[in-house]
């Protein structure tokens, strides 16, 4: 006889046998589930024994040491080229620890092909090639490379490792900025100007460097607008200024040609309008500076910024101001005879001043007659000596004291096609000579007198 292995359930009249239920009487099978993670179950090892332990600590161990004794070496080798230092043992010691590391074998070439001390150029020859070689994706060390074979006067070879820097980093306009440097000294003038367009189209602050290395190449400006410089705003700009400073009349008209199609400012065309002045050609000096200018204004001969109603740029055909110690200039809104501003002059009282801190260009043609208007106010202007406006020659009348708006005017001819309207003092010479007091100007206006 067999022990009962059944057990009774009260609650629902069940009497449960292992791997069975039976209920009234009769037997229905049930299959036992299967444990959850039976198959990560199967692969556990229960660690219930000392051997068993004593195994899984000395596995544990031996892929620690493994893994330290693989990084251990990488580790020493980086540190102890951490300072990047100059002695070529170093890195000889650290690509004994390293030796697939590109960066060391780079540095040992460049310390064993640069320093006096060290020099040995076959290692460096086979330090640099093992470098690409190892890892050709870094262009600067072809650029290095290339530089070495050229030194060795092997063009084939610096030109070939000069290709692989453009190929491996074909947007970076220092690359194509070496390139070109190359192809100049190899003569190669056709691929040279390629590569200084690139560069100068990659890099806007290369222009300026190809411009010194094309001007002095050709000093051709024509070829060099249309071959070197990219048709951008900042591009032609900057060629702009530079043709100036070379007093190249040719290539800033070419310049500015290509420029007045951007959008720009007028302080950008500063420059090339006083270049312009210098040249004894206001007109075309006044175009340039009124291009796309709001309130340049269609007046005959032109007056820009008559009024201070803008804020004045200091350049150009705009008002040119300076302030001192003793003598602070701007513009005042509050106290206005036209427009919507004034400019005022307030003087410290500390000085005897010769002043003449305030001026405005004005293109007109020689030879004829013109009237100045304008409208002044003094607030306290101390000494005999008083504040006046004075154009090509020509004064107005002395203002001393206090007084209100007053419309003063100015006859003249012009002695050239250009004249300059300044606000003037001449100093006292009477002891009490420290002029003190503020001056007020509007409203100025310059017409041809039939």
């Amino acid at each position: 006889m067999g022990t009962d292995r059944s057990e009774v359930d009260p609650k629902r009249n069940l009497r449960v046998v292992a791997g069975t239920r039976v209920r009234d009487g009769q037997r229905s099978v049930t299959q036992t589930a299967p444990p959850p993670n039976s198959f990560a179950q199967d692969w556990e090892i229960p660690l219930t024994t000392w051997p068993r332990k004593i195994i899984a600590i000395v596995l544990i161990l031996a892929t620690s040491g493994l893994l330290i004794y693989r990084t251990w070496w990488l580790f020493l080798a980086a540190w102890i080229t951490r300072a990047r230092p100059m002695d070529p043992a170093i890195y000889e010691r650290a690509i004994q620890y390293d030796p697939n590391n590109a960066d060391y074998r780079f540095h040992l070439a460049q310390i064993y092909n640069y320093a006096t001390q060290h020099l040995n150029l076959d290692r460096a020859r086979e330090e640099y090639e093992a470098t690409v070689r190892l890892n050709p994706y870094r262009s600067s060390h072809w650029v290095e490379l290339s530089k070495f074979y050229e030194n060795e006067e092997n063009s084939e070879r610096s030109r070939f490792a000069m290709t692989k820097a453009l190929e491996t980093d074909p947007n970076y306009a220092q690359t194509h900025w070496a390139a070109a440097n190359l192809y100049v000294r190899l003569n190669d003038l056709k691929a040279a100007d390629f590569e200084l367009r690139r560069a100068a189209d990659l890099d806007p602050g290369y222009v300026i460097q190809v411009l010194d290395l094309v001007w002095r190449m050709y000093e051709n400006p024509e070829l060099i607008m249309t071959t070197h410089v990219p048709n951008t705003r900042d591009g032609n700009l900057t060629a702009l200024n530079y043709f100036v400073s070379h007093k190249s009349e040719g290539g800033a008209k070419l310049a500015w040609n290509r420029l007045k199609a951007f959008e720009t400012k007028p302080q950008d065309r500063f420059m090339y309008v006083g270049y312009l002045i210098s040249l004894s050609q206001p007109h075309a000096a006044w175009d340039v500076f009124a291009s796309g200018l709001a309130g340049a204004g269609t007046s005959k001969p032109p007056f820009y910024n008559p009024s201070f109603d803008s804020e004045l740029m200091n350049g150009g055909f705009d008002w040119i101001t300076s302030s001192s110690d003793d003598a602070e200039v701007r513009r005042d809104t509050t106290t206005v005879k036209d427009g919507l501003a004034s400019l005022l002059v307030s003087f410290s009282g500390k000085q005897n001043v010769d002043y003449r801190q305030v001026a405005h260009l004005v293109p007109v043609a020689k030879a004829k007659n013109y009237i100045l208007k304008f409208w002044m106010k003094t607030d306290s202007i101390s000494t005999n000596e008083g504040m006046y406006v004075e154009v090509d020659g020509k004064a107005s009348e002395k203002q001393v004291g206090t007084t209100y708006w007053q419309e003063l005017t100015v006859p003249f001819t012009a002695s050239s096609d250009l004249v300059q309207v300044t606000l003037r003092r001449d100093p006292s010479k009477k002891f009490d000579n420290l002029l003190k007091g503020k001056v007020w100007l509007d409203g100025f206006s310059v017409t041809e007198i039939p």
